[in-house]
């Protein structure tokens, strides 16, 4: 077994929940989903300068790392601010070679996933694509109200043994 822990801090200004979203805001994802099962995991650049630059010039109002699959960490930040969401499957930034399916429930992205007021999501989309042109931003959907919306099955369960 290995185990790492990792500690750190953050200044209040800098801090984002993944509990502070609001329904009628937009659900934005970076790169691509899907893809561990062909060892996509192995390789990846941590998304640390491009969340460090969106929280100082377009502060989400909620946000965290896609680590589990979309299936699963999507319904946790909904749910965490109290919202439903719906998703644009035909949106879904998959990465080449990968299925819809597998975007939404390989797990291990490394990516970035927040919320924004809509009208705050042409000029961050303009921004970012002169910034990190390497690096897709997609929205993917809506927060609605709570008790409305879609629920998604899949992701990694780290408490669930394989099928043998």
């Amino acid at each position: 077994v290995i185990s790492i822990a990792a500690t750190g801090s953050v200044h209040r200004e800098h801090l984002v929940l993944r509990s502070t979203a609001k329904p009628g805001q937009t659900l934005l994802v970076t790169g691509t989903l899907g893809g561990s099962i062909q060892g996509k995991h192995l390789d990846f650049t941590p998304r640390i300068k491009e969340s460090t630059w969106l929280v100082s010039e377009f502060k989400p109002t909620a946000m965290m790392d896609v680590s589990d699959g979309l299936a699963k960490d999507l319904p946790r930040l909904a749910a965490a601010s109290g919202c439903g969401f719906v998703l644009d499957r035909a949106r879904l930034p998959v990465t080449t070679g990968s299925s819809t399916a597998q975007a939404l429930g390989d797990g291990e992205d490394f990516e970035l996933l927040f919320a924004m007021e809509p009208e705050r999501v042409d000029a961050l989309l303009g921004a970012w694509s002169g910034r990190f042109p390497e690096v897709p931003l997609t929205a993917i959907g809506t927060l609605v109200e709570a008790g409305q919306g879609e629920s998604l099955v899949g992701g990694w369960d780290h408490f669930v043994a394989a099928a043998s």
